[in-house]
């Protein structure tokens, strides 16, 4: 039972304790709390079913910078109707990437709880200060009208040595949560490992005057950035579809604080390859999930994100995964004391998950979700 703000009052178990003269509705599937979309581009709404799948991350990289420019009212109806499809199907939260103030009016009034990721990139080291002074603008703009915000890195491959560490050092006095894509392609770690590959080579291309004088670490990329940035604030990897064993040990040695974010439908858009989740999830129980962008995606649909690790990976559990896209997000995002769970006092929302077997839990085709609080 819940409040007129659809704040948790009662759980009851069994008809009985409704009573005889309560009125019960019927649902057939599998209700959960609202979902938190812990990494989402909403001001990449407009780009749905204009990047070809495919490309691989570099060939992404080029149509992304090529197509992303377009006309505000566009940007803006479309963003306002991703919004509107996210909170329809039961999403509850987000944890969503921004660089400019394109999604600031349809988050100001969403009924989704959103959290902004402004996301810093530039590798030229003369920038970084000013480049930061921008960032801090636009986290004064976002908080100014009173939505959560924080300053995050873009990748390894787009931050200075300077910027990242001006990003760390004002996440940790601040307290805030960072988020940075990580190890999308196999030439990401070849670009840090030894300087070469098609991802070097592509982005020399696309911007030779920030890559004509880049070093590499001899390291993958996750190691290299990770040494730069603060072991006392949450941090989300995203995508993770070239992490290794060895790499996700040290990352949870390095921190305890680490969350491991997976977009698997935007990876087989990108890469048409999935994370090697079974071996994360042995390693750390700190799991959420996003939908990445309609520039990645054909929907931003939480539990075809679900049904896609299930699909692949039938050996984990159902309820697992949905954990993951409820609780784990929540836990990250520091909004777990409302979101995440079905609890009394909570206000975590309500969805029905239908199209699935409930007898083996296994998730069927058709399988969809909507809100029903």
């Amino acid at each position: 039972m819940t409040d007129d703000e659809g704040r948790i009052t009662e759980i009851l178990n069994n008809r009985q304790q409704l009573g005889l003269d309560t009125e019960v509705a019927e649902y057939h599937g599998l209700i959960c709390p609202g979902f938190v979309n812990t990494h989402c581009h909403l001001e990449l709404s407009h780009l749905i079913s204009q990047v070809p799948a495919g490309t691989g991350l570099q060939g992404f990289i080029r149509e992304l910078i090529r197509l992303r420019n377009s006309d505000e009212y566009k940007i803006l109806d479309a963003a306002r109707n991703a919004d509107r499809q996210m909170y329809e199907s039961g999403v509850i939260a987000v944890g969503d990437i921004s660089n400019t103030t394109a999604s600031l009016e349809v988050k100001k009034n969403s009924k989704i709880h959103y959290h902004t990721f402004i996301e810093l990139f530039d590798l030229h080291e003369s920038r970084a200060e000013s480049l930061l002074d921008e960032g801090l603008a636009l986290l004064q703009t976002y908080q100014s009208n009173g939505l959560e915000a924080s300053i995050v890195p873009h990748a390894p491959y787009t931050v200075s040595s300077k910027l990242l560490k001006l990003i760390s050092n004002h996440a940790y006095a601040e307290g805030s949560l960072l988020t940075i894509h990580n190890q999308e392609s196999q030439y990401e770690n070849e670009m840090f490992q030894s300087g070469t590959g098609e991802l070097i080579t592509a982005l020399r291309d696309i911007a030779p005057d920030l890559y004509y004088d880049w070093h590499h670490t001899g390291f993958n990329s996750l190691a290299s950035v990770f040494a730069l940035l603060p072991k006392c604030n949450k941090i989300a990897f995203v995508h993770n579809t070239y992490s290794s064993q060895e790499d996700v040990k040290w990352a949870q040695l390095y921190s305890m604080l680490v969350w491991w974010c997976f977009c698997p439908k935007a990876n087989m858009h990108i890469e048409g390859k999935l994370p090697d989740i079974p071996m994360i999830r042995n390693l750390s129980r700190n799991i959420c999930i996003g939908t990445d962008s309609l520039a990645s995606n054909d929907k931003l649909s939480m539990v075809d994100e679900i049904k896609c690790i299930q699909d692949n990976y039938p050996d984990i559990l159902l309820e697992e995964i949905i954990s993951w896209s409820c609780l784990g997000g929540a836990e990250f995002l520091g909004i777990h004391r409302e979101f995440g769970t079905l609890e009394k006092g909570k206000r975590p929302g309500l969805v029905l998950i239908e199209g699935l077997d409930l007898y083996s839990m296994k998730s069927m085709n058709g399988m969809k979700s909507s809100r029903i609080i």
